[in-house]
């Protein structure tokens, strides 16, 4: 296998994660802004290679030590909320400016969204952020929601030289604004599985909040029907969404269980079989329903992937002869709650905030070349090819067994110069 080399030495991840600071919300996009963009881009990248390598996880580390994650989370609520409330008076200026400007602020959430879902791996990274979770739990739920609502089209249109001549720069941004947002919601579904493959050692209000105040249930079992990560491409050839990019499915393949399901039936049974979590779930006709829709999927195929849902469809049989009486609530609950979004929106005008973002931030000046080719330096090297292409063996062809979900395709073509793609070897286990 090639060895990767490292973008930040311990040392120097140590430093920029120590210096990480939070920013209002009336401060995305200045220039310090943008430097710490760039901080966290290497963070991402940094982080990638240590679980690629399975070396020392320094990145999460140093997080858990400076107690950074509350602040990544509050960056990422930040930027969803910057984008729901400030970027609809922005995007007609964005179609006027620099589209790395842009892009880097559209982009920004799917960074931060990609450094939490890496370093939620690990159990002490998701014990530090504390009662965050539950920000966390509220930020993908609106995620998945948005995804089951407004899911990407299951059959690619074929783009004719009419369509090029009538698109417009506006367009352009819109489907990049669609791109991210559907690169997150991706992402939450491995974060939402992460967080619960440590349920047994979560607070009994994050789990409350999991599966009563948001019942991921019934986000996961439509997610699961629906598929969204399933897609035919222009040429009718079937296609699945990794490594955070569409990528054509050999036949011989179609069998095989996309990532991004595994991780939901991976989410559901850790929830269904976990006993405090059964406790607190209260069951009605109506959900014990939801639940047993799952069964007709849980064929031999899917139970030869994941020998573990054995269990998880026994307990559904189970489940199916039951009578469920509803349990009425407890009159007297006390939990924490999720305040973020409250804090951040609080005494906000946020036409006032576009007007002075685009005034001040948001413009092309002479600063834009040197930011061009620091992001291009960045970006164009063998890690990051590698990052977006696969890791794969030379030999066999075959994928990496951990392989990479990253982010800034669309930029790398923007900023790197025609080159012959790379690809680093590294053989599958076993």
């Amino acid at each position: 296998m090639q060895n990767l080399s490292d973008i930040l030495t311990p040392y120097e991840a140590e430093h920029f994660i120590q210096e990480l600071k939070g920013f209002e919300i009336t401060e995305f996009g200045n220039r310090k802004w943008f430097a710490q963009d760039e901080i966290l881009q290497k963070i991402n990248i940094q982080a990638h290679v240590n679980a690629l390598m399975r070396s020392d996880e320094f990145i999460m580390e140093s997080c858990v030590t400076f107690d950074k994650i509350k602040l990544l989370i509050y960056d990422l609520i930040m930027s969803e909320m910057w984008k729901q409330y400030v970027y609809p008076h922005l995007k007609n200026h964005f179609a006027e400016i620099s589209t790395l400007r842009s892009y880097t602020a559209i982009q920004h959430e799917a960074i931060v969204c990609n450094i939490l879902q890496v370093i939620f791996y690990h159990r002490t990274a998701v014990e530090a952020a504390d009662n965050y979770l539950l920000e966390v739990i509220d930020y993908a739920y609106r995620k998945l929601a948005a995804l089951i609502q407004s899911p990407p089209p299951k059959k690619v249109q074929k783009r004719d030289i009419d369509f090029y001549k009538n698109r417009t720069k506006l367009d352009d941004i819109e489907e990049q604004y669609q791109q991210v947002e559907f690169q997150t919601q991706m992402m939450c579904l491995s974060i939402i599985r992460f967080i619960t493959d440590y349920v047994k050692f979560l607070p009994l209000n994050v789990i409350h909040h999991l599966i009563v105040d948001n019942d991921v249930f019934m986000l996961l079992i439509p997610l699961i029907e629906a598929k969204p990560w399933l897609r035919e491409n222009s040429s009718g050839d079937r296609e699945v969404f990794e490594q955070n990019k569409w990528i054509a499915l050999n036949k011989s393949d179609y069998s095989k269980l996309p990532k991004q399901e595994a991780q939901a039936w991976i989410t559901v049974f850790n929830l269904f079989m976990d006993g405090e979590s059964r406790r607190k779930y209260e069951l009605s006709d109506f959900k014990k329903n939801n639940l047993l829709r799952l069964r007709k999927y849980m064929n031999e195929l899917l139970l030869d992937q994941i020998p573990q849902l054995s269990e998880l469809l026994r307990s559904l049989e189970e489940l199916s002869i039951m009578n469920v009486q509803q349990i009425g609530k407890n009159s007297f609950v006390v939990q924490s709650l999720p305040e973020l979004r409250i804090s951040i929106c609080k005494d906000k005008n946020w036409r006032q905030i576009a007007a002075d973002q685009i005034q001040n931030y948001f413009q092309n000046d002479d600063s834009l070349k040197e930011d061009m080719k620091r992001l291009a330096d960045l970006y164009n090297n063998t890690i990051f090819e590698g990052m977006i292409d696969g890791f794969k063996c030379v030999k066999c062809g075959l994928e990496a067994t951990k392989s990479v979900v990253l982010f800034k395709r669309m930029l790398s073509g923007r900023l790197a110069q025609s080159q012959e793609r790379l690809q680093i070897t590294r053989h599958k286990e076993g």
